[in-house]
């Protein structure tokens, strides 16, 4: 069995874990929001999430702590710093995400009605001059109409064989 590293280097690795737990939320966060958070798509999310934080805390473990290997207190760090990241960061991110989106979609759709009403006017001009010409037109054709004797043909010759 190893032996327990002293009181600095647990919190030192503690506090590291924590920053890892932070960052791998946000960047957990950030794909929700790139990429859309449906059931199936959340759940995906959640699962290359475990995984991440499972390649971190090994590598953490071997690389950088000062135990050598994987400790409690550095799976609790990682769970402390992602459930950090949801109390205290991801709404206030969703909040700001969602603003954002709502202002510029107003701003697109006032610059689509401003770019739109000169040519809406112009249509609703020109289909007001072509209702008037049908109208017109209809008015005219029922005044003309009378009855026209059907003329038929002369016939000058009649050959017989």
């Amino acid at each position: 069995m190893a032996a327990a590293p002293v009181l600095w280097a647990v919190g030192r690795d503690a506090l590291w874990c924590l920053g890892l737990g932070l960052l791998l939320a946000g960047a957990r966060d950030a794909v929700g929001i790139l990429l859309g958070n449906g059931r199936v798509l959340c759940f995906v999310w959640d699962l290359l999430a475990f995984a991440a934080a499972a390649v971190l805390l090994y590598g953490f473990g071997a690389s950088a702590s000062a135990a050598g290997g994987i400790r409690w207190y550095m799976a609790a760090g990682l769970g402390a710093g992602s459930l950090g990241w949801r109390w205290a960061v991801s709404g206030l991110l969703h909040d700001l995400t969602r603003r954002t989106a709502r202002g510029l979609l107003a701003c697109a759709n006032r610059m689509e009605a401003g770019v739109k009403a000169p040519f809406v006017h112009l249509g609703q001009k020109m289909a007001a001059k072509a209702e008037t010409k049908i109208a017109l037109k209809a008015k005219k054709s029922t005044q003309k109409v009378t009855k026209r004797k059907k003329q038929l043909q002369k016939q000058r010759k009649i050959l017989y064989n």
